[in-house]
């Protein structure tokens, strides 16, 4: 088990990093802060055993260029999600099995600011006025954060990590998830351009199995795919990625899912992969699935909108 570091410390140094001039506006690298900070513990002739020593600089690391406490979780590769439910009480799950795990949010004030550091980049916001969000992390993670009033206890932060590679049909046939004839049927059912309908509850493998299936799609073909936030990872050439946008503080701006899939339709899709169908888009949905052919310049007839959604 690593070595714990001492908030006060960490905090304590971060701030001093904060003003050193070796630090601002130097853009540094994760491992050029590092060595800033060994030389502020040495300038303070701090002794500290070597694994502590190590714990409070990557501390200050993560708290500096990262996402706080939350960096030390999403190193653990078997970590598959971390849930904060308020500053004081994080779970993980790890092999399917929810666990608490040791690590905490000094307060709420410290939660919100590694909240707002994953939704800045995103340009998506979480307040008073607009209480939930969804996002992702650089990695393709899944994020959702609820905050006060809505959450009685504090902030709750929910990430679902994914695997390093994505998983294909034959890996699901290993984890028996299905059988063999079951995925060579599904596999027949997408080069046929059938229409297919992922469901399932919350962790039960949708968007895994959704992406799974999408790479039975031939790689000559255009794929379209809209989501919430952008977590489908499909090993085509031809993908074109599309997200939704909530409000902007004004209250304008907003790009639903609904939007995106009608403006999808004008892109000359041979598929279109919806990861979620839970509102006025499912209209626009049935209506292009409606649309299944066509007749191009040349006489041909030819699929033009088959979907893959759940």
């Amino acid at each position: 088990m690593s070595a714990a570091a001492d908030p006060a410390l960490v905090e304590h140094l971060r701030a001093r990093a904060a003003r050193d001039p070796r630090v601002v506006g130097q853009g540094l690298a994760p491992d050029d802060l590092a060595d800033v900070v060994l030389d502020m513990l040495d300038e303070e002739r701090r002794i500290l055993p070597a694994a502590e020593r190590e714990a409070v600089v990557q501390a200050v690391v993560d708290e500096a260029l990262g996402l706080g406490p939350l960096e030390a979780l999403l190193r653990d590769p078997g970590i598959t999600e971390v849930m904060v439910c308020g500053p004081h009480r994080v779970f993980v799950e790890r092999a399917g099995r929810l666990e608490p795990a040791a690590t905490r949010f000094h307060d709420d004030a410290h939660l919100l600011h590694v909240i707002d550091r994953i939704l800045a980049p995103l340009g998506r916001r979480v307040d008073e006025a607009s209480p939930m969000v969804d996002a992702r992390l650089p990695d393709g993670s899944r994020v959702n954060a609820i905050i006060p009033p809505l959450a009685l206890d504090g902030p709750v932060l929910t990430v679902r990590r994914f695997a390093g590679r994505p998983l294909d049909g034959d890996d699901l046939v290993r984890l028996g998830t299905m059988d063999e004839r079951m995925l060579a049927t599904l596999r027949r059912a997408v080069r046929d351009r059938r229409n297919i309908l992922v469901t399932g509850g919350t962790g039960s493998g949708k968007t895994t199995t959704l992406a799974a299936l999408a790479g039975a799609i031939p790689a000559r073909e255009r794929v379209v795919t809209i989501e919430d936030a952008a977590e489908l990872r499909i090993d085509l050439p031809h993908v074109v990625r599309l997200e939704s946008r909530p409000p902007s503080l004004e209250g304008t701006g907003a790009v639903p899912i609904r939007a995106l899939v009608r403006n999808a339709l004008r892109m000359r899709p041979d598929r279109i992969v919806v990861g979620e169908v839970r509102g006025g888009e499912a209209l626009d949905m049935l209506s292009a699935i409606t649309i299944q052919d066509t007749t191009d310049l040349a006489g041909r007839r030819r699929r033009q909108f088959p979907e893959v959604l759940h």
